[in-house]
């Protein structure tokens, strides 16, 4: 199945290419979870913050089963 993905600020120096019109695709087996896709793109678990799966919060235990889904992964930020 198809997943969109889509990475934010800093996660992106690791695919610069990507951006909100142009996520990657990934053809994924049916009930992946999100830790899976991680270690797919090379990136742990302590580099993601937040995780959305189609807008919504999810963990990085999450199963996906849905075509065409979006990830979004967001790294921690800090400012001030």
């Amino acid at each position: 199945m198809k997943l969109f993905v889509k990475v934010f600020a800093t996660l992106r120096k690791k695919y610069p290419e990507v951006n909100d019109l142009n996520p990657l695709v990934l053809e994924v087996k049916k009930g992946i979870t999100i830790s899976e896709i991680l270690e797919q793109l090379g990136f742990a678990i302590s580099e993601i913050h937040l995780f959305l799966l189609n807008g919504k919060k999810v963990d990085a235990k999450t199963i996906i089963n849905d075509n065409e889904s979006i990830l979004s992964l967001f790294p921690p930020v800090g400012g001030g």
